[in-house]
């Protein structure tokens, strides 16, 4: 997503949240994968960020407007409430149109 739409203004981080002794396993994921993005490593304590964002884990996606408001967060907190990429796609989308 990053490829397709950084010349439109959207920006894309990754956070791992792998022990820090494990942190090349997500670099070389996401280097298999061409990303071309910041990669950040989370090693502050599970409870700490899974109350601070109120998360319970991964897989997780926090899309953000131009205003820096969280336009929506995309998370497995409740199971009849499933969730692909291509949803996550379709409103960043949206945000970029609105954004023009």
């Amino acid at each position: 997503m990053h490829k397709d739409y950084a010349r439109d203004g959207l920006v894309c981080m990754s956070v791992s949240l792998d022990e820090v002794k494990q942190r090349d396993k997500p670099l070389g994921f996401l280097k298999q994968r061409g990303a071309t993005f910041v990669n950040y490593l989370l090693d502050e304590e599970i409870d700490l960020w899974q109350n601070k964002f109120d998360i319970s884990g991964p897989p997780l996606v926090f899309v953000f407007d131009r205003d820096n408001q969280r336009a929506a967060k995309f998370d497995t907190s409740d199971p009849k409430k499933l969730w692909s990429y291509d949803d996550v796609e379709a409103l960043v989308r949206k945000l970029l149109q609105a954004g023009k």
